[in-house]
């Protein structure tokens, strides 16, 4: 295999891949590319394409790029190493990647620059295989860009209950929603979504899919088509294809999270909540990140203190019919909560000193964070 690529077609493609790679394998050729070269079928000027894969046996990321396809062919070369190498050459140079057949190592080589590095066969690079689309949808990227960033922060992470790292999507009938939790909050938003036919799909995101189609959808198009299959999800945009496998799991009922009857409201300016937690955080218990609060009539005071004894009190102005209430909360998942709010106010909704806070939009009910309190 020979081929030469544009140094700046070739980092984008790269960059758009390594995210997938990890940097403890389970298989030593899951810290490479999978790199496939191939010339069109009616060449000219040995124009062609190079296909860059990476993947972690649950998702699979494919970038091509144009290329000077002198032989086509492929190999597998030590991902992090071929990114760092593409970054710090110059702008504007051409890099050459060249291997001979059955040889254990592949030469990069750019202007002066020359680096010989080790490869793994290509025929025992492990795929995604198998992928057939039961359904298709398509939905408007700004959506699926709030949907996620209004609910991915809630994925637990290495939970044992494994179907709690990841995220729900849910399709019914004219709804698009997305649900996380990882067992201590629960954030759900929801958006308007229109199919030609009746829908209804749940399916189960892992955590790292998650994440990698967050960066997928920075540069995508107005509308993103979306394909489910019995164990995967699907989607191309442009010369990137995401793939990821299913959690295959039931996700807890969220329903029976959200309380009920929950009459006690107080509104508060956003900007200065965030200050306001901010600072409240920074004596509050390490581990735990409680925070006591403290709702009287048109007020909130917010508690810090951790092991050694150390308080901080902060004294907020709100607009609130409650007399008298006194609970706890993380901090943390107040901050992240109301940042996920694109609202200028917040509302904070309890049933009663014991029950879970719901942080909301005054003025949009389509995202509810529910965060469980502290005993402080």
């Amino acid at each position: 295999m020979k081929i030469t690529a544009q140094r700046e077609t070739l980092l984008h493609a790269l960059g758009q891949t390594i995210g997938v790679i990890e940097k403890k394998q389970t298989l030593p050729i899951l810290g490479n590319f999978l790199i496939k070269a191939k010339s069109d079928e009616h060449p000219k000027l040995n124009s062609g394409e190079l296909t860059i894969i990476g993947s972690d046996l649950e998702v699979e990321m494919r970038s091509s790029l144009h290329a000077e396809v002198y032989e086509p062919g492929s190999t597998t070369l030590p991902a992090r190493k071929l990114f760092d190498i593409c970054k710090a050459l110059p702008d504007g140079s051409l890099i050459t990647i060249a291997h001979e057949a059955n040889s254990p190592k592949v030469t990069v080589s750019a202007n002066r620059s020359r680096f010989s590095l080790a490869s793994l066969p290509a025929d025992e690079y492990p795929l995604i295989e198998g992928v057939q689309a039961v359904d298709s949808f398509q939905v408007k990227t700004d959506d699926l860009i709030r949907l996620l960033q209004q609910t991915a922060f809630a994925m637990a992470s290495q939970d044992v209950r494994y179907f709690l790292n990841g995220l729900l999507l849910e399709l019914d009938e004219n709804t698009i929603r997305t649900v996380a939790t990882d067992g201590h909050r629960l954030a759900l938003a929801e958006a308007p979504f229109s199919h030609t036919e009746s829908v209804k799909h749940q399916i189960i995101i892992p955590r790292k899919g998650v994440l990698e189609l967050q960066k997928l959808l920075k540069d995508a198009p107005e509308f993103i088509q979306i394909n489910i299959g019995r164990n995967h999800i699907s989607a191309t945009l442009g010369q990137t294809a995401f793939t990821s496998k299913l959690i295959d799991g039931r996700f807890p009922d969220y329903n029976l999270v959200i309380p009920l009857d929950i009459d006690l409201t107080m509104q508060v300016n956003k900007e200065q909540a965030r200050s306001a937690f901010q600072r409240a955080s920074i004596l509050s218990n390490e581990q735990y990140k409680g925070v006591k609060f403290k709702i009287s009539t048109n007020k909130l005071v917010l508690i810090g203190h951790n092991p050694e004894q150390e308080e901080s009190e902060e004294e907020l102005a709100v607009e609130t019919d409650i007399a008298d209430l006194s609970t706890g909360f993380n901090v943390n998942y107040l901050l992240d909560a109301i940042n996920s709010l694109d609202s200028e106010n917040v509302l904070f909704s309890f049933k009663d000193a014991t029950s879970s806070c719901v942080v909301r939009d005054p003025d949009n009910n389509r995202c509810r964070q529910i965060i469980m309190p502290l005993r402080l």
